[in-house]
């Protein structure tokens, strides 16, 4: 049976994407974590860091979408207007998309599972031509914050799946949203809380997530952000001790230039 979900689960992103590039699609509502890192995205807004990360994140989206044209690639096009939010130059942008098409191009996509403070699980998603560089920065951030590496946790603790937000035709409800996502092959629908618009997300398999935002486009559909993540099968809940120790991992793993992105299973 269709599931309908009126709650959603916060994966945590690096602090760029929490400035309505990744975060915003998916928060715990009030949760303490979810306070916490929407004021480290405030302070962050002014970093010469955000163009630098944009741009890997433009690559990401070309190697892990399989095309550099965004009208065949959805996660790349979210990315391209989530830059152009930025004001990042369009050259920028299109040379991002060029080194991220570039076959020549060593830099490939890593992800590292942490073990972090109170059990919780953090999932670093990496963008770099250097592993032993990137994993020697890591495991200075990891050892400084009571954390560990670990491996096989991911299949367990995480399901990956496509995610689209987008704003309905106005009148739409719940109801028929669940309607229009098995019309176009979506598994779920969730109402999204803690959205300044009535946003609904649509969950589907990866291969299928360029369908899914195309039918919901010629339903009407205004498409805010199209992408694939991890999103956590179960969550942990931390002390606030806990927390003011990830927070500070974090804030390590997120001045990593190689860092693109980061996921957690904290409530």
């Amino acid at each position: 049976m269709f599931q309908i979900i009126r709650n959603f689960v916060r994966v945590g992103r690096i602090s760029l994407d929490v400035l309505n590039l990744k975060e915003t699609r998916r928060n715990a509502g009030h949760s303490k974590w979810a306070n916490i890192k929407h004021v480290k995205a405030a302070k962050d807004s002014q970093k010469s860091l955000i163009f630098q990360k944009m741009g890997r994140l433009i690559r990401l989206a070309v190697q892990e979408g399989g095309s550099s044209d965004p009208n065949f690639n959805s996660q790349l096009s979210s990315t391209i207007l989530q830059a152009r939010k930025y004001n990042m130059p369009f050259a920028s942008i299109q040379n991002a998309i060029k080194q991220g098409k570039d076959t020549k191009c060593n830099a490939k996509v890593c992800h590292f599972e942490i073990r972090g403070p109170g059990g919780c699980t953090i999932i670093v998603s990496t963008l770099t031509d250097n592993l032993s560089r990137v994993r020697a920065g890591l495991n200075t951030a990891v050892k400084k914050c009571n954390s560990s590496f670990t491996d096989g946790a991911v299949p367990g603790l995480f399901e990956h799946k496509g995610m689209v937000e987008a704003i309905p035709p106005e009148k739409t409800s719940l109801e028929t949203a669940v309607d229009h996502a098995i019309e176009v092959g979506a598994e779920d629908v969730t109402e999204l809380e803690a959205s300044e618009d009535d946003v609904l997300q649509f969950v589907c398999e990866p291969l299928v997530l360029n369908k899914v935002k195309g039918k919901l486009e010629k339903l009407q559909y205004k498409i805010k952000t199209a992408d694939c993540e991890f999103i956590p099968k179960r969550q942990v809940t931390l002390s606030d001790a806990d927390l003011e120790v990830v927070k500070k991992l974090y804030d390590k793993l997120e001045d990593d230039p190689d860092v693109v992105r980061l996921y957690d299973n904290i409530a």
